[in-house]
This record gives structure tokens, sequence and C-alpha cells, in this order.
């Protein structure tokens, strides 16, 4: 069933096209790029379990739906490939998401059309700072069908930005305060109104949304003056280096809902990056909404700092559970018998009958927050917010909206 959003879209869309006729597709340049050598992996080919076939082999200036035409590469991950398109039809720039062939169920989808009804209804700000889903369709691929999300267009994540720009430090501490306050108010409206645990908050996943469109305009006038390198893999598939342009100020919006799950729960399974994943998550508990909170400290973390808080590695690199859980206690204290009864037989893997820690990982030294936490003048107000945020026990972490009013970002 269409959304409320999809439906008020292709009105507005209707009327755009009796008054405006769709542009007509440029044509892209075929010369004048530099080449990859066929022994260099780059991009989504870098990635441990790349198969090239499960993905669809999109080309510069292909038009999907005779309406969305790509101009860049925007990036890539496991399961999609993303790309800046012109949509021909309603004059504006958006972003591309195509997955690969074998991704056949979408969590995304349908928890979009479940969350668009309520954002066009909600009074909250967080309905901002939220990554808006303007289409949907399929692709036939050379070995099978592929889904296309079609987004609000944005600038890089937060990751890319620190990446790219603060390679070996963090952000300023007044612009993470500004990014998890509207982080909040992301999450506020999800848990409040949405009623959708996102479970993959990271600033992977926080983008820097955009007030206009002149950005993106330079980034295809780009491949006309520059043409990207690339890689011609076979006489059907080339692979193109991602685009990136320098950030400019913008709202924060909290994207990929491939991983949320619907209702408060309680859920089960696995879910989060390793290093994100909350105590409950380790301990095989049932989870709800905390998991986001939880996730909101260590993206905090970093954003501000050059190191993550949690690796989930041993002194040798390597890395499991053990080593994860030692980190906890190092940095949080042991924790409570009361989470520890809730699944005893996970429990009996790393402690004995008496709660004593088995010593599968050893405990590191000198990993209290105040003796990590070594790039803020005063950081007092911030150590007891993320004190507030990282509890061992999920019901103990104020919501979204309690957090809103924290006096480190009040201060």
């Amino acid at each position: 069933m269409a959304s409320t959003w999809t439906k008020l879209a292709s009105s507005i869309s209707q009327l755009t096209q009796r008054t405006t006729p769709p542009e007509a597709p440029r044509s892209f340049p075929t010369t004048g790029f530099s080449l990859v050598g066929q022994g260099q992996k780059v991009e989504e080919e870098e990635l441990p379990d790349y198969v090239a076939d499960r993905f669809y082999p999109v080309r510069l200036g292909e038009v999907f739906g005779s309406r969305y035409q790509t101009v860049a590469k925007l990036g890539f991950g496991s399961s999609s490939t993303i790309w800046l398109a012109r949509d021909l039809r309603d004059h504006r720039y958006v972003a591309l998401k195509v997955y690969i062939d074998s991704s056949r169920f979408h969590r995304e989808l349908p928890l979009y059309e479940e969350m668009e009804a309520r954002l066009e209804t909600t009074t909250k700000p967080g309905r901002k700072n939220i990554r808006r889903l303007l289409d949907s369709f399929q692709i036939d691929g050379p070995r099978g069908r592929h889904v296309v999300l079609v987004f609000q267009a944005a600038q890089m994540s937060l990751r890319d930005m620190k990446l790219v720009f603060q390679p070996t430090g963090g952000f300023d501490e007044m612009f993470v305060k500004g990014a998890v306050e509207e982080l909040l108010k992301a999450l506020d409206f999800l848990h409040s109104e949405a009623n959708i645990v996102h479970t993959d908050v990271h600033p992977g996943n926080l983008l820097l949304g955009l007030d206009s469109d002149a950005q993106l305009r330079f980034l295809e006038d780009q491949e006309f003056s520059n043409p990207v390198a690339r890689k011609p893999v076979s006489q059907d598939r080339t692979i193109y280096l991602s685009r990136l342009m320098r950030p400019k100020a913008g709202p924060m919006l909290l994207s990929d809902f491939g991983e949320a799950r619907s209702g408060a729960g309680p859920h089960a399974g696995d879910i989060m990056p390793i290093q994100y994943r909350a105590p409950e998550v380790i301990m095989c508990i049932c989870w709800s909404y905390p998991v986001d909170i939880w996730s909101v400290g260590l993206t905090a973390w970093d954003l501000l700092g050059p190191k993550r808080l949690f690796t989930a590695q041993d002194e040798d690199g390597d890395m499991y559970d053990a080593a994860h859980l030692a980190e906890l206690i190092a940095t949080l204290g042991p924790p409570p018998a009361e989470l520890l009864r809730r699944n005893p037989e996970r429990t009996a893997d790393f402690w004995d009958e008496h709660g004593n820690w088995l010593g599968l990982a050893p405990i590191p030294a000198n990993r209290s927050l105040e003796e990590l936490e070594t790039r803020l003048k005063s950081p007092s107000l911030f150590i007891a917010f993320l004190r507030r945020v990282l509890t061992w026990t999920p019901e103990e972490r104020p919501t979204a909206k309690e957090l809103l009013q924290d006096p480190w970002l009040r201060s």
C-alpha cells in the first residue's frame, strides 16, 4: 500500500508535470578519464565478501525508470551502491540506493511506509532529522532483480567527513553537541511516535543534509570537466570511484533503516556493529529502544576523538565477546547480578556461579572514562553524560527526550 508521503509526492509530481516539461538526459563523457589497473582492487571490490555479479552494474549517465539519471557515485556497502541522480521529471537531485540481487527481504521499505504517515502528522522537531524516502522500484540485472530506493539527497556521512577532514583527531565539541542533539531529536520521534528501534546508530549513518542543490550541481558538472577515474572490469561492468565534496553546514539526517525493528518489543536477535553492541545484545538478552541510546554515547565519543571507546579486541587484535565484555568491565565496573540472571546460560560462558569473571580475556588496566578522555579541557559534563548513557542495565538509560535536557548538551 502506498504511503501518505508517496501519494503526496505523486500528486506534487503530477502538478509539476503539467507546468514544467521533463529534462532531457545529458550525454556523459566517454573519454578523458584515467583507468585503474586490473590488478588493483577499488571501492566495493575491497569488501571481504564481494561477488561482482551480485551488484547491479550501474553506469554513469544511466537513466532508471525513464526518470532518474545517475551523475556521480557517492559510496557503497556490502549490500548496495549509492548514486547521486538527477530527477529529470521533478528537476531535483536524489540519491539512489541500488541493492544487490540477493537482498530479497527489505526491512527498510516497509519501515519507511509505516513511518511516513507519522512524519506527515507529527509536530516533533526530529521529523526534519529523518532522511526521507521518495520512491522505490525494481530493475532487472544480469543475474536477477534489484530493489532501488530513492532518497532525499544529502552530503557525506559524519564518519566519512571525519576520515577525510579530521583523520588524526575528532570534531570540535560544539559541532558534536549539535550533531548529538539532532540525533536525539530523531530518536525521540522514532521511539515515542513511530515506535521504531533503529539498531544501527553510528557516525556512518548520520548524514549532513543540504540547504541547496548547488553543491550537487557542482558534482555533476565535475563529471564533464574532470571525469572520475574508473576500472572497466568487463564489457558490461565498470567500477567508478566515488565523488567527494567539501561539506557545508546542513541539518543532520539519520539514515539507513535496513536493520530497524517495528515496535517496542522486546526484540531478540543479533544487531548493531560489533564495537557498538550494547551489553544486552552481547549477552543475548531481549532488547528495545535503549540499544539506540547506548549507541548515542558511543557515537558522541567517536565524533570527539580519534579512537573508539570499545574495540572488542584483545592485545593481539583478536575480536571476540569476552574481550568486549572485559573492556566494559574495565570502563563501567562489573555488571549487576540482576542483569546476569536474565540469561544464565550465556552468563555461564563468562562468569562462574558466584559472579566471578572467568578470565577468558584479561580485564585491561587504566580504562576508566576519566583516564581515556584526554581531548577536552573540561570533560566532566561529557563524562557525566556518558555515564548516564553507557549503563549495563538498559532500563537505567534515559530516553532520548530526557537526554535532550542533559547539562552537557545545554552547557
